[in-house]
């Protein structure tokens, strides 16, 4: 199990391979708005398909509490409330996996800001997103997200909807 916090100072927080991600956009230049091409032509669904992102979108921008873990392993927000689910993402691990804030598809800067996902072997893998939140006396002290890893034989058919509300702060 991975715990870290996240940052998300442009409204969305996203789980890479980033040697997969650079071998596909061979050069990848500092600067370049992978976020636009994803969300303006087709390739936004095949780099999904081909397990290469794992996208948390149109959040709120705020600190969250990360768990990466494995299906096997116990939940990461055990006592607080999930509030969102969406699954299944694939997820295709060559040799390093990390998390960042969206901003890095917005405009590719390798290495900043990211967060090296330690624990997860190179392979093929289903991911489940849920969020969470702790509460004390209806005010929310604490939350985030967890991503749900389970190995695969095979890339699987992505059902997630990147459209799906996944705010935790105002889902009531």
């Amino acid at each position: 199990m991975f715990v870290t916090n996240v940052s998300a100072d442009y409204n969305g927080i996203v789980l890479f391979e980033p040697t997969l991600l650079t071998k596909r956009y061979s050069p990848l230049l500092d600067g370049t708005n992978l976020f636009k091409k994803f969300t303006t032509t087709d390739e936004g669904d095949e780099i999904l398909r081909e397990g290469l992102i794992v996208p948390v979108l149109a959040i709120d921008s705020a600190g969250y509490s990360i768990v990466v873990r494995d299906t096997d392993e116990p939940t990461g927000f055990a006592g607080c409330e999930l509030v969102v689910e969406n699954a299944e993402y694939a997820l295709n691990v060559e040799s390093r996996l990390v998390i960042a804030d969206l901003a890095v598809l917005v405009e590719w800067a390798s290495d900043e800001g990211w967060q090296d996902v330690d624990g997860v072997s190179p392979g093929l893998y289903s991911v489940s997103v849920r969020g969470w939140r702790r509460k004390e006396k209806a005010e929310i002290v604490e939350a985030g997200y967890e991503f749900v890893l389970r190995r695969q034989a095979a890339l699987p058919e992505v059902t997630a909807d990147t459209g799906k509300i996944m705010q935790i702060f105002r889902h009531d």
